[in-house]
């Protein structure tokens, strides 16, 4: 089913929910992180503070830089997020390649955004962090059984094209996940959501230092998010 090396050591693993967790941690202590780590950063920063400098009036239209920095963004994080998760399962596919399974990831992060914005056009207002909070949950919920596969389709060769065999023995890995994302993956959104928000309104003096804070904040919380993911798809490759 795999032609791929499981990254973690196999000392790391463990049953239950703390073991789940030590997993996750242990595939991050790898070398080969550092520069997808770093230029994940420095993207997630950089555009965060050019889409909040450039963003629109209400009711009116998107400047170019706004626009500009809002596509780089997307199509910065799903390459990186690819390169990530083929580090953190010791993957085959070249790192930086767009290739087939690229493609395909790029598919599932579309569907995964519009599941996002129908979530959010239905709860309301998002600036409401009750709201916010539902629809987080509700989108880990959604997303949670499907991990493996996602992370599969990112790594693995020939191309993941059937999720069935990724959506085996959710004993193993589905409640330590859903666990984790909701203790932590859930508030960490919730922050930058806040921040986010709070640098829209106008943070004045306090602008470059929220800015500085919440693009490094976005990176931890997205590379736990893949470092958990990884570790659903090793348990279900080790079967």
């Amino acid at each position: 089913m795999t032609d791929t090396r499981m990254a973690a050591p196999a000392s790391a693993s463990g049953d239950g929910v703390f073991g789940f967790l030590r997993e996750a941690l242990a595939s991050l202590r790898n070398s080969r992180l550092l520069l997808p780590a770093l230029l994940l950063t420095v993207l997630l920063t950089a555009s965060n503070i050019v889409i909040l400098g450039n963003a629109p009036a209400p009711g009116g239209a998107p400047p170019p830089a706004f626009v500009l920095a809002a596509c780089v963004r997307i199509g910065g994080l799903l390459l990186l997020a690819v390169t990530i998760l083929r580090v953190l399962t010791g993957s085959g596919r070249r790192l930086y390649m767009p290739d087939a399974a690229f493609w395909l990831y790029v598919l599932t992060g579309v569907a995964g955004f519009a599941v996002a914005a129908a979530l959010a056009l239905v709860a309301g207002d998002r600036a409401d962090p009750v709201v916010g909070a539902v629809v987080g949950l509700a989108m880990i919920a959604i997303s949670a059984p499907f991990a493996a596969w996602f992370t599969a389709i990112a790594v693995e060769r020939p191309l993941a094209l059937n999720p069935a065999p990724w959506m085996r023995g959710m004993g193993r890995w589905l409640g330590p996940l859903l666990v984790w994302s909701v203790l932590v993956v859930l508030p960490l959104g919730q922050l930058h959501a806040a921040i986010d928000l709070h640098l829209i309104r106008g943070a004045g003096d306090s602008f470059w230092p929220l800015a500085l804070f919440d693009g490094p904040l976005s990176a931890v919380l997205a590379i736990f998010s893949f470092a958990l993911a990884a570790t659903a798809y090793r348990r279900v490759a080790r079967g």
